[in-house]
C-alpha cells in the first residue's frame, strides 16, 4: 500500500482582491527574511505521521504544496493531511480530487481538530486532537475495511513516547527552515488561540536525548541546518530548557523557537542561549494597549511594564526579539497603529509579525465574534492573520486595512530595517568584547 503525506498550500488562497493586496504590501517591505523564514517552513506533524505509517504502507510519500505541484496522475490508497485553519479551503478542494480518484481521505490537525464535522463532509476520517494513541487502532480497522469515521485522542501523550520524524521524507534542498517539534502544551490561555484547545495548558516535552538524536539525524541530511523549534513555548521549564540547551552547545546549529516573555527572568538560560546557537526569539507580546492586552490573557497584561526592559534585556545575551502583535482589537482605536510602530521602533525590536484579529475556530476569540455575528467570511483561505475578516468594533474595515499596512511599511521600510541593522551590529560588537575583556580577566 501507499500513502501520501501532504501540506496543504496556505499561502495566497485567499480572495483575488486579498492576494493582490498582500503581494503588493510584502513586495514593499525591506530586510524580511525573519518573517520568510517563519512561513516557509515544512509540517512537522506530518513527518511524525510518516513514522508512524512506515510498519505499514510499502511507500510513504511527503508533499508539501507550497514547494511542488501534486501530481494527480499517482495513485495512493491513502491521502492524509495535516492542516491549519488558512490551509482548509485547499484542503478541501483537494480531498475532492482525491476522492474521485479512489483513495482513502483522513485527516487531522488545528483545524480539523476544531471543526471535526465539516471536515467529516470532505474526509472519510478525521483524527480529533493528538492521534498518536489511536493511529494503530485506525490501521486495524483500515485493514479489516471497516475504519471509523472519527477517532478522538482522551488523554495526554507522553512526549518521550513520540517517534522520530521521518526527516528523510524531506526534499532538504527546498528549505532554509527545518522544523522540530520538542514539547506541547501552554500555561497561557490566549483568547484568540485554538492551540491550546487541542494541546492543552500542561506542558509536556520530549527528552534531551530526543531531542539531540533529532538534531542529529537532520544534520546528516542537511548540511548547517536552521532548526524552527515550532512550539508555542519552548522555554517554560526551567530545568528542561537548561539542561535542553546544554546539550545542544557545540552541535553547530543555528536555531529559534517560541516563548513567553518570562524568558527574562531567567537569566541562567540568557547566558546559554547565544553559545548553543539561538539567534531569535518570538514572544507573543499581542497588544501594547491595557484593554486590550487584560480582555487577551491577564498573565502578559500584568508583564505590559516590563515590556521594554525584558526586550533590552534579553537581546543583550545576542539574542534577538522577534514581536507578535495583534492591531485593531476592540480595545484598540486608531492611536494603535503608531503605538505598533513606536514601541517596535524604540525598543529595537529584531522583527515583528503585525496580524489582523483572526477567529480560528476552537478559540474563545470565534466563539465570540460568531455569536455576535461579527464574522465577515468562513472562507478558510482568508485567514492568513493579515486579511480583515471580522468586523471591527472601533474603526471601519478599510481603516484596519489602511493601518496594518501603514504599520508594516514602517517597521519593515528601508530607514527602518537599516537601523535594526546598526543596533544589532552594535550589540554583538558589544558582546564580542565584553566576552573577549570577561576572557582576558579569567585568565
Amino acid at each position: 500500500m501507499k500513502i501520501a503525506l501532504i501540506s496543504p498550500r496556505g499561502i495566497g488562497m485567499g480572495s483575488q482582491e486579498e492576494n493582490k493586496k498582500t503581494e503588493s504590501i510584502y513586495n514593499e517591505l525591506s530586510n524580511i527574511e525573519s518573517l520568510k523564514e517563519l512561513m516557509a517552513c515544512p509540517n512537522s506533524p506530518l513527518l511524525t505521521i510518516g513514522a508512524m505509517a512506515t510498519p505499514y504502507f510499502d511507500d510513504v510519500i511527503y508533499i508539501d504544496e507550497e514547494i511542488e505541484a501534486i501530481d494527480f496522475s499517482k495513485y495512493y490508497d491513502v491521502i492524509g493531511m495535516s492542516f491549519m485553519t488558512q490551509q482548509a479551503s485547499r484542503a478541501y478542494e483537494l480531498s475532492v480530487q482525491f476522492k474521485k480518484l479512489g483513495s482513502y481521505i483522513i485527516a487531522g490537525g488545528m483545524h480539523p481538530t476544531n471543526l471535526p464535522d465539516q471536515t467529516l463532509e470532505y474526509f472519510d476520517t478525521v483524527f480529533v486532537g493528538e492521534c498518536e494513541d489511536t493511529w494503530d487502532q485506525f490501521i486495524t480497522d483500515f485493514k479489516k475495511g471497516c475504519p471509523k469515521r472519527i477517532y478522538k485522542n482522551n488523554q495526554l501523550i507522553d512526549m518521550e513516547k513520540v517517534v522520530m520524524p521521518r526527516y528523510d521524507l524531506l526534499k532538504m534542498d527546498a528549505y532554509k527552515t527545518i522544523p522540530v517539534q520538542i514539547s506541547r502544551g501552554c500555561p497561557h490561555n490566549c483568547t484568540f488561540c485554538a492551540s491550546t484547545k487541542v494541546y492543552g495548558p500542561k506542558y509536556r516535552h520530549k527528552s534531551v536525548e530526543q531531542v539531540i538524536n533529532e538534531v542529529k539525524y537532520i544534520q546528516t541530511l542537511k548540511k548547517n541546518p536552521h532548526i524552527y523549534f515550532t512550539d508555542d513555548n519552548m522555554l517554560v521549564s526551567k530545568a528542561f530548557s537548561k539542561a535542553l540547551i546544554s546539550s545542544l552547545q557545540g552541535m553547530g546549529i543555528r536555531w529559534m523557537t517560541h516563548t513567553d516573555i518570562g524568558i527574562a527572568d531567567n537569566e541562567d538560560v540568557l547566558k546559554l542561549l547565544y553559545a548553543s546557537g539561538c539567534r531569535k526569539l518570538v514572544i507573543g507580546f499581542e497588544s501594547i494597549t491595557p484593554a486590550s492586552l487584560e480582555k487577551l490573557e491577564k498573565w502578559k497584561y500584568n508583564k505590559l511594564q516590563e515590556y521594554g526592559h525584558a526586550i533590552e534585556k534579553i537581546q543583550s545575551y545576542g539574542i534577538g526579539v522577534w514581536g507578535t502583535f495583534i492591531v485593531g482589537l476592540d480595545n484598540d482605536d486608531k492611536d494603535v497603529f503608531q503605538k505598533v510602530i513606536d514601541f517596535t521602533l524604540g525598543n529595537n525590536l529584531y522583527g515583528a509579525m503585525i496580524s489582523v484579529p483572526t477567529p480560528f475556530p476552537g478559540s474563545e476569540l470565534y466563539n465570540q465574534l460568531d455569536k455576535a455575528n461579527r464574522i465577515l467570511t468562513k472562507h478558510w483561505g482568508s485567514y492568513t492573520l493579515w486579511n480583515v475578516v471580522v468586523k471591527p468594533k472601533n474603526m471601519s474595515k478599510e481603516e484596519l486595512e489602511e493601518g496594518f499596512e501603514y504599520v508594516l511599511k514602517s517597521i519593515y521600510s528601508k530607514e527602518a530595517a537599516a537601523k535594526r541593522i546598526e543596533h544589532f551590529k552594535h550589540l554583538y560588537c558589544k558582546r564580542r568584547n565584553g566576552n573577549e575583556n570577561n576572557s582576558v580577566a579569567r585568565s
